[in-house]
């Protein structure tokens, strides 16, 4: 028997492009549940909660899966709790753009000059340090600076006009952010795709899967079909994006819903599985360095199991009319 509820917990606002979809679309209905999601940091959360909280939260039944929590598990499991188990990843690349001012035309030109970043997290600064040395630059030159130590928040509408007065030469920005940077006179740097774990990772307790693994597999079917209605159904998509998601982050008209709904069409893996060398990539960033917790695998903690058995019955390929049309987006190899 399915729950008739299921309890998400998402990381950051910056999930909630697909997370409001898969909510808002009827996706859970066919499957014989309703779906309700808490943001836990950023603009329209339900109250703070620290990032050092959110773990606890799915371990006591407060929440059945959680959408993001990208290292933590990989410390749980060093301890010796294995209660944790990522099911199923939405992205494998990072949905970041980086705009600039004038005095930055390659990623060698942030020399010097300031760099605007969101969050600490491995899979957003370690990540944007990894793309940026990939790209030519030379992070101990780099003046790395938090939104937080600038008082900006996590407001990207702010972000921009940080670096649109000079305030910082460039800055890591959600799409559709990096179309508003452009409209105040920045630019974005052409950088090289980098693979990681990003953004809608399922993570869930592995004793609560297996007490309950008909709700689990209803709840990856819509998953699936909530992808499939992100990239299928731009229209429908882009009305719930501008209804809940634009108030979130203060976008301003349409054409920025477009662009939100674009990039994030173009990344979404119509087979949400990770791909090994975004598991690699995130891992690298910060477990392989600790050797507290290295000797734990970088895929000791996935379990697709159960997704495999969804794949298997030809449900993904049947959706999307054919193998081939349902292959995930490619990603770029040179890490």
């Amino acid at each position: 028997m399915v729950n008739p509820t299921i309890r998400m917990l998402c990381s950051s606002v910056s999930h909630m492009p697909l997370l409001s979809v898969w909510r808002d679309s009827g996706v859970t209905t066919k499957h014989g549940f309703e779906l309700t999601v808490d943001i836990s940091m950023g603009n329209g959360g339900n109250g703070f909660l620290a990032m050092s909280d959110r773990a606890p939260k799915l371990l006591d039944g407060t929440y059945d899966f959680l959408s993001g929590l990208h290292q933590d598990p990989y410390e749980y499991r060093a301890r010796g709790d294995k209660r944790f188990v990522y099911i199923a990843q939405a992205q494998n690349d990072w949905d970041d753009s980086i705009i600039a001012n004038d005095q930055v035309g390659t990623a060698a030109d942030l020399a010097g000059k300031k760099m605007i970043y969101t969050s600490p997290a491995p899979c957003v600064l370690g990540n944007l340090r990894q793309t940026l040395r990939v790209a030519g630059a030379d992070l101990d030159e780099v003046q790395f600076v938090s939104t937080r130590e600038l008082g900006l928040g996590r407001d990207m509408t702010r972000i921009v006009e940080a670096v649109a007065r000079g305030e910082a030469a460039a800055a890591a920005v959600d799409s559709p952010f990096d179309q508003r940077g452009e409209a105040a006179g920045l630019h974005c740097l052409e950088l090289p795709s980098i693979p990681v774990i990003h953004n809608a990772t399922i993570c869930a307790n592995q004793q609560w899967i297996q007490a309950n693994e008909e709700t689990t597999l209803a709840f990856l079917r819509s998953m699936i079909d909530a992808i499939h209605f992100f990239k299928t159904e731009k229209a429908k998509s882009c009305e719930i994006l501008e209804r809940e998601f634009a108030p979130m982050m203060g976008l301003r008209g349409y054409d920025e819903v477009e662009r939100l709904h674009s990039t994030w069409a173009s990344l979404l893996s119509p087979k949400p599985y990770p791909h090994p060398l975004a598991v690699f990539n995130v891992y690298n960033l910060d477990i392989a360095s600790n050797p507290d917790i290295n000797f734990i695998g970088p895929f000791d903690l996935w379990d697709t199991s159960l997704l495999r058995l969804i794949d298997d019955t030809d449900y993904i390929d049947e959706l999307y009319g054919s193998a081939l049309n349902a292959a995930n987006p490619a990603v770029n190899p040179a890490i």
